[in-house]
């Protein structure tokens, strides 16, 4: 599975530890497109006798929420989700089931607040839809920049702020970066799967900048100064190594939720040499603010239900 992106990020996680450990696996193919086939790819795995079916993203919450019941003995990891209900409302979660989160708002801050201190003062991002994950990785930008305008004693950080409602390359996107580029913003947040693709093309043509998301994108295109990233791969083989060394989810995990983030490492922007774009910053000053976070000397809400709160910035949202 190759997407340059999270689904490649989940299933390298998985094949790791499945050759690590000398476990078979399998991978299915659902359709973004029909909702439907994100509950025939998980039926499918369970009727071929998967031990454990590992459903990745948001789309998965309402198969899962299905299947936990229909099929008992069957384990679940979901990752980037809860078991949701028909009307996508959130219900109990089966002993059957684990459910992986991350501190998305976390990656979120260290990126805006990295870009802010590279000198950056307009900002934007653009988030697929108004899901959590991305609402946390655009309410952690908005603190990080918030953060860094206050360290810096500045007044005059603007961030422009879109939710797109696609996760996909379009072209509405694309004219939206393009006018917000023209019009003076340097670096853009493209926080919602291949509606990169449209922020790079714009960046392209109006000699812009973007910060990726998930995994490090800096390998697309020299545009990318850094990216908002989890460790998908350690949080999943984590919990694999969990599941398969206990025979089953154990008590911690059976029906519970485990959120990654700086702490367990898993919430940061690439630090690697070849990685590290940054020109009037060295990677010391990442690391001091990263463990002023894991101390938990600098606090960064993951609140999603109300606007985190700004004393230094102008947003406006779109």
């Amino acid at each position: 599975m190759e997407d340059d992106g999270y689904n490649e990020a989940v299933y390298n996680g998985v094949r790791m530890y499945a050759l690590g450990a000398g476990v078979s696996f399998s991978y299915y193919h659902a359709d973004p497109n029909a909702p439907e086939s994100y509950q025939e790819a998980a039926v499918k795995a369970v009727t071929e006798n998967a031990k454990i079916v590992i459903c990745a993203g948001d789309f998965f919450g309402e198969a899962v929420g299905a299947l936990q019941e229909i099929y008992p003995q069957t384990s679940f990891l979901l990752v980037d989700s809860v078991p949701r209900d028909e009307e996508g409302e959130e219900i109990p979660i089966g002993e059957n089931v684990h459910c992986i989160l991350f501190h998305e708002e976390e990656a979120g801050y260290l990126a805006g607040y990295m870009a802010v201190w590279e000198g950056y003062r307009n900002l934007g991002f653009v988030g697929g839809g108004e899901e959590t994950a991305v609402l946390r990785y655009g309410y952690g930008y908005l603190q990080g920049i918030d953060a860094a305008a206050k360290d810096l004693s500045l007044e005059d950080v603007t961030v422009r702020y879109w939710y797109a409602d696609t996760f996909s390359p379009d072209i509405a996107v694309r004219e939206r970066a393009g006018d917000w580029y023209e019009n003076g913003v340097q670096i853009i947040f493209a926080c919602g799967g291949g509606l990169y693709e449209s922020v790079l093309e714009a960046a392209e043509n109006q000699d812009g900048l973007l910060i990726g998301v998930d995994v490090d994108q800096s390998r697309m295109s020299d545009r990318f100064l850094t990216s908002a990233v989890k460790n998908i791969g350690t949080a999943v083989t984590d919990a694999l190594d969990s599941f398969y060394a206990n025979g089953g989810w154990n008590e911690g995990r059976a029906g519970q939720v485990k959120r990654y983030g700086v702490e367990e490492g898993c919430a940061a922007i690439p630090v690697m040499d070849t990685e590290w774009r940054f020109k009037e910053i060295p990677t010391t000053h990442f690391f001091e603010i990263y463990k002023q976070m894991k101390r938990g000397d600098r606090h960064v809400s993951d609140e999603t239900g109300e606007l985190p709160e700004m004393t230094r910035i102008s947003v406006n949202f779109e």
